[in-house]
């Protein structure tokens, strides 16, 4: 039975074989969010849906991220061209009726398993959220769906296994499992959200073109107010 609390995906996502899922604030999204997914998914191999999934507030940041509303947009404004990937809002929707409480990953991906969806679910981590998952709510319960990107020129995938045998929390049974999860070679994208932010607070910069940010979602920063 359908749990009204959750959000279903399109037919788009829930008939996709596979389905990659990947978390952030966004705030706002960048080139490197946009498309490395994307590129995580075809080094896998297979037939895959991306769905980026914003959070309503994370654990590990003191920050009150941007309206979600907006978020949204400029999630939905940079995915365009794309007909294999989605957002969904799920975590936004839990954090308007907790307002109190930060978003977990682990509620979001206990809610995917209730859906009941064929084929496999991923969610798609860095080398650095990798190193940390230890910390995360609940992380027994699902780090071994985790997908770790290695971007080109980053550590190795032997030196990424040595960081998270010394973090002492892992048997060898376990740190074999993420040598199986881990995708080297992803492209690295020189751009982040902080750096985005900065320019976008400078009036000399603000309306120039910024690097690592997609041009119509600057239009819609700069329509919005957004960031200054």
């Amino acid at each position: 039975m359908h749990d009204p609390r959750i959000i279903e995906f399109p037919p788009v996502v829930r008939d996709a074989p596979n389905r990659l899922f990947f978390g952030g604030s966004f705030d706002p999204v960048h080139l490197g969010h946009l498309t490395l997914p994307k590129a995580v998914a075809a080094a896998m191999g297979g037939d895959w849906a991306v769905i980026y999934v914003p959070a309503g507030r994370s654990p590990f940041k003191s920050d009150q991220p941007t309206e979600p509303g907006h978020r949204v947009s400029m999630l939905t404004i940079g995915l365009r061209d794309d007909q294999r990937t989605w957002v969904w809002e799920q975590e936004l929707v839990d954090q308007q009726e907790h307002p109190d409480q930060p978003s977990y990953w682990a509620q979001s991906w206990e809610a995917i398993g209730r859906m009941g969806l064929k084929g496999e679910n991923r969610f798609l981590i860095g080398a650095d959220q990798a190193g940390s998952m230890h910390r995360w709510h609940r992380y027994t319960e699902f780090w071994r769906d985790a997908v770790v990107m290695l971007r080109q020129g980053s550590q190795s995938v032997d030196a990424l296994m040595d960081q998270l045998t010394q973090v002492g929390v892992w048997t060898a049974s376990d740190i074999e499992h993420w040598r199986s999860r881990v995708v080297v070679g992803v492209p690295t994208v020189d751009a982040s959200s902080s750096a985005i932010r900065a320019s976008l607070s400078d009036p000399a910069r603000r309306t120039k073109p910024i690097h690592g940010l997609d041009e119509q979602v600057q239009a819609y920063i700069l329509e919005h107010g957004l960031y200054p």
